[in-house]
């Protein structure tokens, strides 16, 4: 089985905030190239199905991909945005609290926010699932940065750059042990 990762394309952003999981920032032209862009690197892949965070910008990012390859965009909550109470904020006021290890600091913890490992756990729950329903299937994965970046860390068992918006990898789950890593884009 091959899990490709799709972040979703750059979105608006207007008041230059850290929306998490806030409504209305949806995909920006740029986005929207990026998005196809991501469909023509999968048009040849055979992927079964398409399955994105309910968020505006990773299920417009998903649709977008999903027409190209002609498969419905399956929203899910497993593969959302980080949840924390961090949101909303202004993105200079977001790296002043946050640091270098974002989910580790008394406001996000206190306030309710996921830990890395919740993170992991939910993507790694729904890859689970995906790899009983098929084992010789290619599934397209359309979430957030943070996300995608703690299940690679935690299957991977070391440390992948942070993937940008519009940005596509895989691991290939085909061989025993640590799946193999690619990036697309």
């Amino acid at each position: 089985m091959k899990v490709y990762f799709a972040r979703h394309g750059e979105y608006q952003n207007p008041d230059l905030v850290v929306p998490y999981r806030m409504p209305g920032f949806p995909l920006t032209d740029l986005g929207i190239s990026q998005a196809r862009l991501q469909a023509d690197k999968l048009q040849s892949l055979n992927i079964r199905d398409i399955f994105c965070s309910p968020i505006e910008r990773c299920y417009q990012t998903a649709s977008i991909i999903g027409k190209e390859l002609k498969l419905a965009a399956n929203q899910n909550e497993a593969l959302t945005e980080t949840l924390t109470p961090l949101q909303g904020i202004s993105i200079a006021d977001h790296d002043k609290v946050i640091g270098d290890f974002p989910y580790d600091v008394p406001a996000h913890i206190e306030g309710g926010g996921e830990t890395t490992k919740m993170i992991f756990e939910r993507m790694s729950n729904f890859i689970e699932k995906l790899k009983l329903m098929s084992k010789n299937s290619s599934h397209l994965i359309v979430s957030h940065g943070d996300p995608i970046k703690y299940y690679l860390n935690g299957v991977l068992k070391k440390e992948v750059r942070y993937i940008p918006m519009g940005g596509l990898v895989c691991l290939d789950f085909n061989q025993p042990g640590i799946p193999k890593y690619s990036e697309i884009i």
